[in-house]
């Protein structure tokens, strides 16, 4: 008879027996895989206990591991034997010729996905995965490193830098790691649904909403879990722009399909519920970098770039106020804000007695005379001055802060005012909140809630009051508080027809379009009819026709109009050899046939 014990296994292997190669077929057998040419309909319940006994005989062969892991039992132990095993991968399979990849087990990525390990390569990541779930985060991200080293771009490996990330909420690197792969078109349905929510939650939670959006605008997919993350992460990430309607919208259809996530109830009712949202300084700035709980608080972060940062959002105030067409005497009292904040700060650096004064302000003029743009040049002053930490603008307006019932006005508004907390909020048509005149307008409750506000975070809010001058002048008087706090404002004129047609030319010319003299002439007609015009406005108060058209809003969207107009006008000729020229101009017909829709929508008046 023959010996139970084959030749040698090479040097470091386990040995081979009979016995061994044998109980493995059959176990393989039963996991329903082709052996000797001989399949079987699958047992797992016996390929599990089969490879169990396996590997209390065989327990350094990485085949009987991976056979038990195959079978089911992917328990922490059994990872740890695969990757203590490694060295004897594909002994046993070799000696039954079992095909390359058959044996192999399906092992959770930790985000959305799963990969199949059947080499050393796959049980390096299965192995990080475990190693992870027990808190060895830098291992784990140390194992994955070394994979991608040999196999650079390797998506299973990639995804799970992605996932390690994700969970230490490390969001700039999982925009990082995530950008190259969400643009890759071999993506399967599945990969492509859950690199685009990773992605999209990752630029949410650095407050990156607009891009966030486009990649959760369709959360929807074949990932049951990413689809509700995104879902909800996207109706936040419209919360924290501001869009609260949308937002509670996307809620109330996640609450009806799950009324039993806590997460999706306390958002829906709680408005104050939101992405808590940092950025990559701050991460980088911890001392623990897996660990988000030593990442310093936006208070006591000191940005080693913000010096650089806020010298550029000067430069950039400084650009945009000059590109502006008109406005002298706004852009003079701008610099005249800047230059006083500036003084007061380094006045108070050298320890010289600084005189109180507001930072709030009133913005009085009709619609479309920038109002709304320069708050956000103000913001970008404050910011650069230090004043403030963010330059962004919160605009808002009565219904975003007005309530239906007793309580609702004083947390919407709380709400409002804590998302615009170290920037500047903007409310627009601010007489609204009291146009009523009604004692018991939820109006006045806002402005009081607004109000102590004001005071207890008055150094981390500035409020912009903007309207028509007579209504901000009235909204000043319904409370005594407000007078003392708004004590500085700036006056926006009216366009004159000249300028709005300067305007329209600046326009045009970002978007490779042109206006023919007869055009340029029909603008001037068109801009000096409605300024000469009066019309009443909603409230019955005569208004320039212009103001109530918008100014600069309306010279916006009779440009848009108009080249459409060409576009009809084209498309419709005789012939579709057009040069750069014809598909640039603008006639004075395209502007003419504009002009009338848009004057008829806005109840004015049609000029002869």
């Amino acid at each position: 008879m023959g010996s139970d014990t084959l030749a040698a296994p090479p040097s470091g292997a386990p040995r081979l027996d009979r016995d061994v190669i044998s109980r493995f077929a059959t176990c393989c057998r039963a996991l329903g895989l082709t052996v000797n040419d001989r399949q079987r309909p699958a047992d797992l319940d016996a390929a599990r206990a089969g490879f169990a006994g396996l590997t209390r005989i065989a327990h350094d062969h990485c085949d009987a591991w991976t056979g038990l892991a195959a079978a089911g039992d992917v328990s922490g132990p059994v990872i740890d034997a695969v990757w203590r095993t490694r060295g004897s991968a594909g002994l046993l399979q070799r000696e039954i010729d079992l095909a390359a990849g058959q044996l192999g087990f399906l092992y959770d990525s930790g985000l959305y996905l799963q990969f199949r390990a059947t080499e050393v390569d796959d049980f390096q990541l299965a192995y990080a995965v475990r190693r992870y779930t027990e808190g060895a985060r830098a291992e784990a991200d140390a194992l994955v490193a070394d994979v991608l080293a040999r196999r650079p771009g390797w998506l299973n490996a990639t995804w799970l830098r992605v996932a390690f990330n994700h969970h230490a909420e490390r969001w700039s690197d999982v925009v990082r790691l995530l950008t190259p792969v969400v643009t890759n078109p071999s993506l399967d349905e599945v990969t492509a649904h859950a690199a685009r929510t990773t992605l999209g939650i990752a630029l949410a939670r650095l407050g990156m909403f607009a891009p966030a959006l486009s990649y959760l605008e369709d959360p929807s997919g074949p990932i049951a879990v990413a689809a509700l993350d995104g879902a909800l992460a996207k109706a936040l990430t419209l919360r924290g722009q501001g869009e609260d309607e949308d937002a509670n919208e996307v809620l109330q259809d996640l609450f009806a399909a799950h009324p039993e996530n806590k997460q999706v109830e306390e958002a829906l009712s709680d408005s104050t519920f939101g992405l808590l949202v940092t950025t990559a300084a701050r991460i980088d700035a911890r001392t623990d970098p897996w660990d988000p709980d030593t990442e310093p608080s936006e208070s006591d972060f000191v940005d080693p770039g913000a010096k650089e940062r806020k010298a550029h959002l000067l430069v950039e105030a400084e650009a945009e106020l000059a590109e502006f067409i008109g406005l002298e005497e706004v852009k003079f009292q701008v610099a005249r804000l800047k230059s006083s904040v500036a003084m007061s700060i380094r006045r108070q650096e050298r320890g010289l007695a600084v005189a109180q004064r507001t930072n709030h302000l009133v913005f009085a003029g009709p619609p479309g005379t920038g109002k709304t743009t320069i708050a956000r040049v103000v913001a970008k002053i404050y910011c650069g001055l230090g004043l403030l930490k963010k330059e962004t603008v919160r605009e808002v307006h009565r219904a975003d802060l007005i309530g239906q019932h007793i309580g609702e006005t004083e947390a919407k508004t709380n709400a409002i005012i804590d998302s615009a907390l170290d920037g500047v909020l903007f409310l627009d048509e601010a007489y609204a909140l009291v146009s009523t005149g009604a004692k018991n307008d939820f109006g006045l409750v806002a402005i009081d809630t607004l109000l102590a506000r004001m005071e207890n975070d008055r150094d981390r809010l500035v409020v912009i009051v903007a309207g028509y001058r007579k209504d901000l002048d009235m909204f000043l008087d319904t409370n005594e508080g407000l007078r003392s706090r708004f004590t500085r404002s700036i006056d926006f004129p009216s366009y004159s027809s000249s300028e709005l047609v300067e305007i329209a030319e600046r326009m045009a010319e970002k978007r490779d379009s042109t206006f023919e003299k007869a055009a340029h002439d029909e603008m001037e007609r068109l801009f000096g009819y409605l300024a000469e015009a009066t019309t009443p406005d909603a409230n019955g108060v005569p208004r320039r026709s212009l103001d109530i058209a918008g100014n600069g809003r309306f010279v916006r969207n009779l440009v848009e109009r108009s080249e459409e107009e060409r576009e009809y006008r084209l498309d419709h000729s005789d012939h579709d050899d057009f040069t750069d020229e014809e598909m640039m101009t603008i006639t004075a017909g395209d502007v003419t046939n504009s002009a009338g829709p848009l004057l008829r929508g806005l109840g004015l008046t049609v000029p002869a």
